[in-house]
């Protein structure tokens, strides 16, 4: 990640390009021809309020908000980036949209791509918003790559900022032990969970949800 000064007060953040020419790299080119992942792109860059010019994926701000807007782009990268690990697969869905299909066929209201600011001055990132009868509201947080230590920081670090703005939440990490059919670790749960009383966070795998949903629901 790269930032300059554009004035005194304003600065911009940017990957300096090389997101996308990484991709290239491997051989994944981001047009209208491929729909998953160019639907993953699109969507990462309006939920994260992302700017692309030329091969640059970047923010302007002011230096007042650089916090906000370096996590922003972050986890815009780590989202974009999962196009690489869907392709090994030969995924033609996003995880998102399995699991929003999932909630859709379960009856399960929700609000998708929900922000909450906490007093940090960082805004946090959930994937879906669940209420609950009991007034509980269940917040979670998605990874395609489930065993990606970055995602269970960032995971960590939104729960940590965020659970003191709202009490009356839960947060779960949900992750991608579908598609891939991958074991998840030890260290990934331990390190999404770090420092988090039991109470306030869970790590579930998608595919034992999908056998016996106790996570998804607005009970």
């Amino acid at each position: 990640m790269y930032v300059r000064f554009l004035s005194k007060d304003k600065v911009e953040v940017s990957d300096f390009g090389y997101t996308i020419a990484n991709l290239e790299d491997i051989g994944i080119h981001l047009d209208h021809r491929s729909k998953v992942a160019w639907r993953i792109y699109t969507n990462a860059l309006n939920d994260f309020g992302i700017t692309r010019e030329d091969e640059a994926l970047l923010i302007r701000t002011s230096l007042e908000h650089f916090a906000v807007a370096k996590n922003r782009l972050l986890q815009a990268i780590m989202r974009i980036n999962d196009i690489s690990y869907l392709s090994k697969g030969n995924v033609k869905e996003a995880f998102n949209d399995i699991v929003e299909d999932f909630l859709l066929k379960q009856e399960v209201l929700y609000t998708p791509n929900v922000e909450i600011a906490n007093g940090g001055g960082i805004s946090s990132h959930f994937d879906f918003s669940i209420p609950t009868k009991s007034g509980i509201e269940r917040l979670v947080k998605t990874s395609a790559r489930p065993n990606d230590l970055n995602y269970a920081k960032a995971f960590n670090f939104d729960v940590r900022v965020t659970s003191p703005v709202r009490s009356n939440a839960k947060f779960y990490y949900i992750l991608n032990d579908f598609t891939h059919k991958a074991k998840l670790k030890k260290q990934t749960i331990n390190t999404a969970l770090e420092g988090l009383e039991k109470q306030i966070a869970e790590v579930s795998g998608f595919d034992e949800i999908m056998k016996d949903n106790q996570v998804l629901i607005n009970e």
